[in-house]
């Protein structure tokens, strides 16, 4: 089965974005599905119902794309602004002279499974300031698993400040 693709110049990518862009609009459904401490909140909730059938005919053939979509859906809601320069979420955590998410915290984001995610990475979208890569977050919350890690490992250590690296 062909991997789904989550990059912003693609049909997904673009529709995503769309319904990111629509929570500005819709201040309710932003605040209900933020208000959601997890994923099983979230696919409860109208609003995520009523987006899912957006998707469906993209994510129709992948198993549990709903959960999954949830964890995205979720997960957006609480990113404010884009990065200008489009950086993965795994590099915005390592920038500045004290990271924006500290070595440690990363390694135990690392270590979550995909139901310890959801609020892991709000924690994390909060110490970004909201400023996240909504399509990088959805295709590492889409397809988390010991890849994503990897590539999340090396982009972040990559980027850490040598001081920083010891912990």
């Amino acid at each position: 089965m062909a991997r789904i693709d989550f990059n912003a110049n693609t049909e997904l990518g673009k529709k995503l974005r769309k319904w990111w862009q629509s929570l500005e609009d819709d201040r309710g459904q932003r605040a209900e599905l933020r208000r959601a401490k997890s994923v099983r909140e979230v696919i409860l909730l109208p609003c995520f119902q009523r987006s899912c059938r957006q998707f469906a005919s993209i994510f129709g053939r992948e198993s549990r794309w709903q959960s999954r979509l949830a964890l995205i859906m979720g997960m957006l809601a609480h990113v404010q602004q884009m990065p200008k320069d489009g950086v993965s979420i795994a590099k915005q955590m390592a920038r500045g002279d004290k990271p924006a998410v500290h070595p440690l915290r990363f390694r135990r984001l690392l270590q979550c499974e995909r139901e310890e995610l959801y609020v892991a990475l709000i924690r994390v979208v909060r110490l970004l300031d909201g400023c996240a890569n909504i399509h990088d977050i959805a295709k590492a919350c889409f397809y988390w698993s010991y890849a994503v890690k990897k590539d999340w490992a090396f982009a972040y250590f990559e980027n850490v400040k040598n001081s920083e690296k010891e912990f």
